[in-house]
């Protein structure tokens, strides 16, 4: 969501609070990395929201005694549930008891509304359902007894974690796992946007690797909009984002444990073909990407130099001067913080636009990391004129990601291979061509 939209939906829109990451994290003291939920503001106004909540595009069922749904079932659920949770009396839903299942009903679908909005600005457009020829909104199930989570056609249902002994723990629902559920709508954006494979022949090798990145690429930008985890972000780091940090680890399970990681070191050489790990190189390119992005922002307000800003890019390094150029970024940000921050949500909003523009010109056909590359390219043209080419040509070459070894695209072409040759030269500069018969 550009910074413009979500001033304007401040002051119209209905309010929910939502903790940016699970609540169990800790910081290094021992206490809660985010004790409070944040309040944020969802495009629909109060006097178009329903008990469930609910709205026009998506609603909550919060199912009693259900079994996931599988093979042989699907939604609408039928079942039995306790009343739809109801807003206050000016509409929001920002009153509920953090510790109550309302809380988790509410959240769960302010998430899912939260980050369909924010895409929706970036594309520029409503983003349809991919099951819209069957349902009409998208079913959320917060809490079954499941110790899983799963996304289907035209649902979202959420279990629980796991303890250490392999049980449900109660005390980490994933409808509250803000990271979780953007990656899976993003996979939903993806089949919208993108579309499937229609060949049978098309094995969808790098499509698998796409589509997992692309939700963690969706939970990544949506978990910008954070004001408060972009702050403890650039306190954290003091904006030297090509370090471990929270932004990078997508799906946070425990405090030690995430789903996939985005600042990582692998190139196409290092991974395989299932779809996950497929996803880290071309992730770790797009997440590189943004964050030269918001370096180059910062040299070009003054806030660093460009020496600074090319130590961090060739990690690795020695100890020494991994605490040199953490040293260097804390001295440029104290007293900086502000425009730090501008630069890092000018980045968020650029990538998210890159992003859209991309996912929409895709065909999903025989896909490519090397279509997705030149994508971005041309995207990019449209929307900066081309001024960040060679940084995303750098990552993803750095990724080892571009046309396959065999490609007729790497293939010189002779006149000879064309048909063409010289039927008699006369000298360097004149010559006579004919095509064979």
């Amino acid at each position: 969501m550009s910074q413009r939209l979500d001033a304007q939906i401040a002051n119209i829109g209905t309010r929910f609070r939502i903790f940016p990451q699970p609540r169990f994290l800790k910081k290094d003291d021992g206490t809660p990395l985010f004790p409070e939920p944040e309040e944020v503001t969802i495009s629909v106004p109060p006097g178009e929201m329903r008990p469930g909540p609910a709205d026009g595009r998506m609603f909550v069922v919060d199912a009693v005694d259900k079994l996931p749904y599988g093979q042989m079932t699907q939604p609408p659920y039928r079942g039995a549930s306790p009343p739809p949770v109801r807003p206050d009396g000016e509409g929001h839903f920002a009153h509920l008891d953090p510790d109550s299942r309302e809380f988790a009903a509410a959240t769960m679908y302010a998430t899912v509304r939260r980050v369909l909005d924010i895409w929706e600005d970036y594309f520029e457009h409503r983003i349809d359902w991919h099951f819209e020829s069957d349902f009409s909104r998208l079913e959320m199930i917060p809490l079954i007894e499941w110790d899983n989570a799963q996304s289907g056609y035209g649902f979202l249902e959420f279990g629980y974690g796991r303890t250490p002994s392999g049980t449900i723990d109660h005390a980490r629902p994933y409808c509250e796992n803000f990271d979780v559920l953007a990656h899976e709508l993003g996979h939903s954006i993806i089949f919208s946007e993108v579309g499937v494979p229609s060949s049978p022949q098309d094995e969808g090798v790098d499509y698998g690797g796409m589509h997992e990145s692309s939700g963690d690429l969706t939970a990544i930008v949506a978990l910008l909009h954070f004001e408060t985890f972009v702050r403890y972000l650039l306190e954290s780091t003091k904006g030297n984002l090509l370090t471990v940090n929270g932004l990078d680890r997508v799906g946070e399970l425990s405090d030690s444990r995430q789903i996939r990681v985005a600042f990582n070191a692998k190139r196409m050489s290092d991974v395989g073909t299932e779809p996950h790990e497929r996803s880290l190189p071309l992730t770790g390119a797009i997440f590189d990407t943004m964050v030269e992005v918001f370096q180059q922002g910062l040299v070009q307000h003054g806030l660093i130099t460009a020496d600074l800003r090319d130590r961090s890019t060739q990690l690795p390094g020695s100890a020494a001067d991994l605490k040199k150029i953490q040293a260097d970024f804390t001295a440029a940000y104290q007293g900086h913080e502000k425009e730090f921050e501008k630069a890092l949500l000018d980045a968020r909003d650029y990538i998210g636009r890159l992003l859209a523009v991309t996912w929409g010109s895709l065909s999903p056909n025989f896909l490519t990391y090397h279509d997705v590359l030149r994508a971005l390219v041309r995207a990019d043209r449209e929307v900066t004129g081309g001024a960040n080419q060679p940084i995303i040509r750098d990552c993803f070459a750095w990724r080892e990601i571009g046309p396959a070894a065999s490609s007729r695209l790497l293939r010189p072409h002779t006149l000879q291979d064309c048909g063409l040759r010289t039927a008699r030269p006369v000298d360097d500069a004149t010559r006579t061509i004919w095509r064979k018969p």
